[in-house]
């Protein structure tokens, strides 16, 4: 049997690449996820305190706060008093899910919600110090698409579609002016249950029906300063949405217009300039 000897070197870049790996793996399945804080300000320990928590990011003391699937709460004590974080029930009845044991000033507890649900919690030494972490399903931030019926607007660039998901949605926009149907198409896989869809005016008439997959659902439609906003119910996974109107503008309606316009110009010019040749 025969061995090979790997170099230093080798080893050195085969370690180097294994660390990559490993970090870009722990980056993909956090680079969304937050860290929320909450401080236990000083004086939390007596009952008669103005507040108890105090929510760094918006000032907020109730004790309440909601977050994502994956994001994190840290309580970090600046009393001088012995604190705890302990999960309960909604009846204040200690459930054993999380607890911080006793810390002190100074010193912070941290904890991850994977899942949706409202989480309950309280010092069990200062049970009137308690609060709840809601965890909601992630909607997703504002996205756009740009050039949606290219050709018909007056610069020839279209309209923008503004969405909110948790993923993205296909830049090419199907649309039919025939059906009166536009079909935008889900390209990642969606968690979320709901799709929220500004579309402008000037590129559907009264959006009335809406097809997620095939599948009828009712949504929920309002006229805003940006163009109509429609929040329309959709499963995980989903891919395809279609909204039908009464009216859709042709995609390259514009372009078609000019090209013709064109067209008919220079066929008369040419058969003009044939007819003054012929004389």
């Amino acid at each position: 049997m025969k061995y090979r000897i790997i170099s230093n070197d080798t080893v050195r870049v085969l370690l180097v690449l294994s660390l990559f790996a490993v970090s870009v793996i722990g980056f993909g399945s956090l680079a969304f996820a937050e860290t929320y804080d909450i401080k236990i300000p000083s004086g939390a320990a007596d009952p008669n305190a103005p507040y108890f928590w105090s929510e760094k990011s918006t000032g907020v003391t109730t004790g309440e706060i909601t977050i994502h699937p994956g994001d994190s709460v840290t309580w970090s004590n600046s009393d001088t008093a012995f604190h705890t974080i302990t999960s309960v029930t909604k009846d204040g009845q200690v459930d054993g899910f999380f607890d911080s044991g006793f810390f002190t000033a100074g010193k912070h507890y941290t904890r991850q919600f994977d899942d949706i649900g409202d989480f309950y919690y309280f010092c069990s030494i200062h049970p009137y110090m308690n609060g709840v972490v809601h965890v909601v399903k992630d909607p997703g931030s504002v996205r756009t698409i740009d050039g949606v019926a290219s050709g018909y607007s007056s610069d020839g660039l279209g309209f923008r579609v503004k969405y909110v998901l948790d993923t993205n949605i296909q830049n090419e926009v199907r649309v039919d002016p025939k059906d009166s149907t536009l079909t935008f198409v889900i390209s990642g896989d969606t968690l979320s249950d709901q799709v929220t869809l500004i579309l402008p005016s000037e590129l559907i008439d009264n959006p009335n029906t809406v097809m997620i997959d095939g599948s009828m659902v009712d949504f929920a439609i309002e006229d805003t300063s940006d163009g109509i906003k429609m929040t329309i119910p959709i499963e995980p996974h989903s891919k395809e949405v279609k909204i039908i109107g009464t009216r859709v503008i042709p995609e390259f309606g514009f372009l078609a217009m000019g090209v013709l316009s064109i067209g008919l110009f220079s066929a008369l010019f040419l058969a003009r300039s044939k007819l003054s040749l012929s004389r």
